[in-house]
């Protein structure tokens, strides 16, 4: 089936509405042009000058509708949250489970690997974020999970994840140097977080090759002009992307402004999703009771934990709030993601490319939802 996308704009794009044509085949794009394409269209979509972008790829994504699962540990439920943030514009993203278990992160690989082996689901892998904390920097999780890492149960995990687990968040500094060593060769993607590290330690966590760091400014070691810590150390080394939190709650947006000045295309944007479609009141996780008022999700000492955005929620809000251009906001949540997991496939709107799609009004506001080429209903 061949599908034509017609009358759009391109975030940043100076042509006029009606000067682009984009045509999709099966799940792929598969030309962006100035030209319509001559024959074999079933269908036009007519997108009423909206901004055509890909799809948004979400590298920390918890749960919705009051479902997480690390609490469930739920084929059904897995894909219900895949649903409820397909429909709120994010088409791919990573699965992230909190400091759990062993056996709990055992448990979430292998529903992880039975969602992935379905045909037309978001979800590119497995993030893994703790048990591997400083007990200083230990934020929203649960305490009483936090261990030093035990490289026997490590090498477990990592041979139960093959091809699954696709970033881990951990304290660095916390590691053996021989065992850090060891987990950096697997190549799966390390990100520094829920760290006391030292500015120069960090520098030789990032010299061994760890290149992102998550959630800068939250449950890290903070700057002082003597005492740069990590992040510091992010901020200051261009090899090093970083995710970060746009809720309006984890950071001031002067905070993300200085932070977008200094990293640019390393600046991704994340939701930390975990109350996402959930009204302001009470509930749990993993056995710690949450409030949730006016937006910020807090447990009973005060800890945030987690938000209750969607990404495309973060990419508005650095748009109203520090006058990103709309085309590099969208990118934060899209192109630069899927570059940082080395994803070809994914976050861009060309030639090749797998058909996850969204447009936006001039507001941002979603109006139509594709991913791998099959519309979805977002009402």
């Amino acid at each position: 089936m061949n599908l034509l996308f017609e009358n759009f704009r391109l975030p940043g794009n100076q042509r006029k509405p009606g000067e682009l044509y984009l045509t999709i085949s099966e799940d792929k794009i598969v030309d962006l042009s100035i030209y319509p394409p001559l024959e074999n269209i079933k269908d036009c979509i007519d997108c009423k000058g909206c901004y055509l972008s890909p799809g948004l790829l979400d590298l920390q994504l918890y749960g919705a509708g009051g479902l997480i699962l690390s609490k469930i540990f739920s084929r059904a439920e897995f894909l219900a949250i895949d649903q409820l943030h397909l429909r709120a514009g994010t088409t791919r993203y990573l699965m992230t489970i909190p400091s759990l278990k062993h056996k709990d992160i055992l448990k979430a690989i292998a529903v992880t690997k039975e969602v992935m082996a379905e045909d037309n689901t978001g979800c590119l892998g497995l993030h893994i974020e703790g048990p591997w904390f400083h007990p200083q920097q230990v934020g929203g999780h649960d305490p009483a999970v936090i261990r030093k890492p035990d490289i026997k149960n490590i090498k477990e995990i990592i041979a139960a994840g093959k091809d699954i687990i696709k970033l881990i968040t951990l304290a660095p500094e916390q590691f053996l140097p021989e065992d850090l060593a060891w987990l950096i060769a697997t190549g799966i993607p390390l990100s520094a977080g829920h760290s006391n590290a030292t500015c120069h330690e960090a520098r030789r966590f990032f010299n061994q090759g760890i290149r992102l760091s998550t959630h800068l400014y939250n449950a890290m070691s903070g700057i002082h002009h003597r005492s740069p810590g990590l992040t510091g150390a992010i901020l200051a080394d261009d090899r090093v992307f970083t995710t970060i939190i746009a809720d309006g709650h984890h950071v001031d947006y002067t905070m993300i402004s200085l932070a977008y000045k200094l990293k640019q295309h390393r600046l991704l944007l994340i939701s930390d999703a975990t109350f996402f479609g959930l009204e302001d009141g009470i509930s749990s996780i993993n056995g710690q009771q949450v409030i949730k008022k006016e937006g910020a999700c807090r447990n009973e000492a005060g800890r945030l934990m987690g938000s209750s955005i969607s990404l495309l929620q973060a990419v508005q809000n650095v748009v109203r709030h520090l006058q990103i251009p709309i085309p590099e906001a969208i990118k934060m949540a899209s192109t630069y993601p899927a570059r940082f997991l080395g994803d070809l496939d994914h976050g861009q709107l060309a030639a090749g490319k797998i058909a996850d799609i969204i447009l936006l009004d001039e507001q941002l506001k979603l109006q139509r939802v594709f991913r791998a080429g099959k519309e979805v209903e977002i009402t």
